[in-house]
């Protein structure tokens, strides 16, 4: 089907009453429960089935390597493949959260490390160093090696090298 016919069938389902539009791009079946604000910006802009096209960043990703999920209580962060500009605030569901584009695109082969260098990036050397047993763990957890790093890094700012190599956070790259 090509994208019009798409558009129209959804529209022609939610108006007879068989599927119901939850927000842009996310419906449900009548009887169904509703989605959660939540889960809709998840899949929206972050992974829907086995395709993933995004990850939450900064504070959010610290915060999942200590196993608190997301709330929308939370300063959202989400680096993902479907922003059009380098950082933008989006308004969705009463709440403001800030999508920002990736340094290299995200797919479900290269998420971890770009999750991982994404952070380096852009957190403090001092959090980066006050965090770096939770980062290390997270680097061999996901069994990131130094050739994953090296394959992607060209990609970021050269600051980010320099944040691996400060923080020694490098030595985790090596042989698990």
């Amino acid at each position: 089907m090509t994208d019009a016919a798409v558009k129209e069938e959804l529209l022609r389902l939610t108006k007879s009453g068989d599927l119901e539009r939850y927000s842009y791009g996310v419906y449900y079946l009548p009887g169904d429960e509703e989605p959660s604000a939540l889960k809709a910006i998840e899949l929206r802009y972050i992974a829907k089935g086995n395709e993933i096209y995004g990850f939450y960043t900064g504070q959010n990703f610290l915060d999942g390597l200590k196993g608190k999920k997301p709330s929308l209580d939370d300063k959202i962060e989400i680096m993902t493949n479907r922003a059009t500009s380098g950082k933008k605030n989006v308004y969705m569901f009463e709440k403001r959260f800030v999508l920002r584009k990736p340094y290299y695109p995200i797919d479900k082969y290269n998420q971890t490390t770009n999750a991982f260098l994404s952070y380096i990036t852009m957190a403090p050397l001092s959090e980066i160093k006050r965090n770096y047993s939770l980062l290390a763990n997270y680097a061999r957890k996901e069994h990131l090696s130094a050739n994953d790093v090296m394959e992607v890094s060209h990609f970021f700012p050269a600051k980010t090298a320099s944040k691996l190599l400060s923080s020694d956070l490098y030595r985790s790259l090596w042989k698990h």
